[in-house]
């Protein structure tokens, strides 16, 4: 005994290793489907959250998801801001009218040609995503928009030159509050209208720069004190796309767990087979798709067969060999069907203890007895390289229920009419396959 079993341990690992690569392939599905990028994990995002990390300390994964939603936010914050803007500018013309009539017709020209064909271009880039273009138009439609307030400043009269002015600052606080520009490019955009602000007075005005000195100094105060409350806001996005990020990760982590336990609770432990329960539903909804597939094509289904398979005189080989022997042999026994049983697209599991049960429809006559011959044949020389006497240490007996798919097919009929199948291949000796057909009015024992 301890000769072959020595035998036998260095045969085993190499068909358990197949079996460990199909039970593990398992649990790794739900780990590739389920964990994904170790930087998107719930804890980790709860870490940068607790410690309020900036977006630039984030781990790589995570900025770059950030930035990808801030981009698709920028495309579509931008033709909401550019349609606003447009709608602006046309109810500022109404706007002359009512405080400066007199520089009313040329605000309206002035609008028309600077403005609004910036706002237009700004809109076509944005629809094509140039991103670099549409970033310019959302600086230079604002800018245009300044400059005209600024000549209207001067030329209207001394009353309303006030009026277009404090305009400025407004606009600048506003802009900074609802533009999707970063803290560097929000710094860059003030810079660049409080430029232009000042570009036009000096080209505009018959007066010196300092006579407009207060209203430069105050466009310059809101300009940049504004910037602390759009940082602000920032982080509050940023914030929020952490917590979305958490709430997303955490589900995603709770479905791919609840998909691993469903397939454990599926699994038998030891050879990595579908268990009773399992089998079971899959029986069931194996009947349903034939069912649907019958009446979509209108193709006669094949038939249904249920394979009762048991290890001959195992209670004998546990004895012998030991109960971690007889353990490896059955997960032996299980890769050798799975291979078999599911190339043949059927399902098996382990029926409880060295039992297991498959089925398999059958397309053509004769196909299940073949599947089934050659299963036996290939359990009856597993085991003869370890057997110092060259025969079979571990053979099968296998029963077989056939039923004709009559859509109304009852799984513990085919079971008990299988079991019943298996009882006869006992009795005539073991080692062979004996099969029973559920006619119509009667069934048909066939050798």
């Amino acid at each position: 005994m301890p000769e072959s079993m020595g035998v036998m341990d260095n045969f085993a690992p190499s068909e358990a290793a197949a079996l460990g690569e199909r039970t593990e392939g398992l649990g790794k599905a739900g780990r590739v489907a389920g964990d994904g990028d170790p930087s998107f994990a719930s804890d980790r995002v709860d870490a940068i959250l607790e410690r309020g990390d900036s977006w630039r300390d984030w781990p790589d994964a995570i900025a770059q998801r950030y930035s990808d939603t801030a981009t698709q936010r920028f495309y579509q914050e931008q033709h909401f801001l550019f349609m606003l803007g447009l709608l602006s500018c046309l109810a500022t013309i109404a706007i002359d009218y009512l405080i400066a009539p007199s520089v009313a017709q040329d605000g309206f020209v002035y609008r028309v040609l600077a403005v609004c064909p910036i706002t237009l271009l700004g809109l076509y880039a944005a629809s094509r995503r140039w991103t670099l273009l549409t970033k310019i138009c959302l600086t230079a439609a604002p800018s245009a928009f300044i400059a005209v307030l600024v000549v209207l400043a001067v030329t209207a009269m001394p009353e309303d030159t006030a009026k277009y002015l404090s305009a400025m600052p407004l606009i600048v606080g506003l802009a900074n509050i609802v533009m999707p520009f970063t803290m560097r490019g929000l710094f860059v955009f003030d810079c660049t209208l409080i430029l232009t602000a000042i570009a036009t007075l000096v080209l505009s005005s018959p007066f010196p720069l300092v006579a407009y000195l207060e209203y430069v100094v105050l466009l310059t105060v809101v300009a940049f004190s504004t910037l602390p409350i759009a940082l602000r806001f920032e982080r509050l996005r940023q914030r929020n796309f952490l917590l979305n990020l958490r709430a997303e990760t955490t589900s995603h982590e709770l479905r791919a767990a609840n998909e691993r336990l469903q397939a454990l609770s599926d699994r038998d432990h030891l050879t990595g087979l579908a268990n009773r329960r399992c089998f079971d539903r899959v029986f069931d909804e194996l009947i349903e798709q034939r069912a649907h597939k019958s009446l979509a094509t209108d193709v006669p289904p094949s038939r249904i067969a249920m394979l009762m398979i048991d290890l001959d005189h195992f209670k004998a080989f546990n004895d012998t060999y030991g109960h971690t022997s007889g353990d490896e042999c059955l997960r032996i026994v299980g890769h050798e069907l799975a291979s078999i049983i599911e190339r043949e697209d059927g399902v098996v599991a382990r029926y409880g203890g060295e039992e297991f049960v498959a089925t398999l429809c059958e397309e053509t006559p004769g196909a299940v007895a073949r599947v089934a011959e050659e299963i036996r044949q290939r359990i009856s020389t597993m085991l003869v390289p370890v057997a110092p006497s060259g025969r079979s240490i571990v053979t099968t007996s296998i029963g077989i229920a056939l039923s004709e798919f009559d859509g109304d097919v009852n799984r513990q009929h085919l079971i008990k009419t299988a079991d019943a199948a298996l009882y006869n291949a006992k009795r005539a000796g073991r080692n062979r396959v004996e099969a029973i057909e559920l006619g119509p009015e009667s069934a048909k024992l066939r050798a």
